[in-house]
C-alpha cells in the first residue's frame, strides 16, 4: 500500500505547476534520494554543477515514469530517462 500511495504522490506533484524552493545541489556523480514531495519546488533545484540531475525516488512504481518525464521536459532537461530499480525509480536527465 506504501508504494501505490508514493507512487500517487508522484504523480501529482509531477503534474503541478511548480514552485520556488532553494536549490540543494548533488555533488558531481552523486545521486540524490528524495520523497515524492521534494520535487514540487522543480527539478531544477538538484542539478549538480555540471548540470546533470540524478534522484532516486524510493518505493515507487514505473505508473509514474511518463508523468515524471512529462515534468523533466516542461522543465528543460533533455537526454532524460527514468528507470524502474529493485528500489523504486532512478530519474536522470541534463540541462
Amino acid at each position: 500500500m506504501k508504494r501505490a500511495l508514493r507512487t500517487v504522490k508522484l504523480i501529482w506533484y509531477a503534474l503541478l505547476p511548480s514552485g520556488g524552493g532553494v536549490p540543494s545541489p548533488v555533488e558531481p556523480g552523486g545521486v540524490r534520494r528524495c520523497d515524492p514531495a521534494d520535487i514540487r519546488g522543480g527539478m531544477g533545484l538538484y542539478l549538480d554543477a555540471s548540470g546533470e540531475l540524478r534522484l532516486f525516488v524510493p518505493s515507487c512504481r514505473g505508473l509514474a515514469a511518463p508523468f515524471v518525464l512529462f515534468r523533466l521536459k516542461r522543465e528543460g532537461f533533455s537526454r532524460c530517462s527514468v528507470r524502474i530499480t529493485e528500489g523504486g525509480l532512478l530519474i536522470q536527465a541534463r540541462r
